[in-house]
């Protein structure tokens, strides 16, 4: 049975979890405490709590073996990557340039491929998407009928809701101050780069 973490016992355990995550070998007491600032001999501290408390298992004489026990563990992060900017008005070029990620719960984000892009303009104020939000998109090139989407139009993206108009399309904002915009069937340089699925904000 394990005993009751700390918030700073819980984060050592998390970097544990995520180092052997990403690397599928454990970290050892000093690539602990250079990640918390900290003395080598109380990263051995932690690994020695940590096991004591019943949520590790380590094998002797071998320091990047530890096996994870206990209570189940939160699921890593999914990192996002932020490419740039996209207006939220008249479609201009997207910023398609990997700048930045971003840490987000998996819950939170389903499944898929992700990507990121800040938002520039006021155009989606009506559905709370606002200047300098991250919005969370999944890559797709299909969308249903109200989805919020990024389009791309001869080159330029922009954030709308997407409407099907018989065999066209009509990508709305939704401040009304903002037109529509109009893409008739056979407009070859329409595509859907993704659907927006989440809303990162910082305050």
């Amino acid at each position: 049975m394990t005993s009751p973490l700390t918030p700073q016992q819980q984060r050592v355990l998390t970097f544990i979890r995520d180092f052997i995550e990403r690397h599928r070998f454990a970290p050892t007491a000093k690539e602990i405490g250079g990640q918390f600032g900290i003395a080598e001999k109380n990263g051995f501290y932690y690994l020695d709590l940590l096991e004591r408390k019943g949520y590790i298992r380590r094998l002797r004489h071998h320091p990047r073996r530890i096996e994870l026990l206990g209570e189940p563990l939160h699921p890593a992060p999914v990192r996002v990557p932020v490419l740039g900017s996209v207006p939220a008005g008249s479609p201009r070029e997207a910023v398609e340039l990997h700048t930045d990620e971003l840490l987000l719960d998996a819950g939170l984000v389903g499944e898929g491929e992700l990507f990121s892009l800040r938002v520039t303009g006021d155009s989606m104020t009506g559905d709370h998407i606002t200047e300098g939000d991250y919005v969370i998109v999944r890559c797709q090139p299909d969308a249903t009928d109200g989805d919020i989407v990024v389009a791309v139009v001869s080159g330029d993206a922009t954030i709308k809701r997407f409407r099907r108009r018989g065999e066209g399309v009509v990508l709305e904002a939704s401040n009304p101050a903002y037109p529509p915009i109009l893409v008739p069937a056979d407009t070859p340089s329409f595509r859907i780069a993704g659907k927006v699925v989440g809303l990162y904000r910082k305050l």
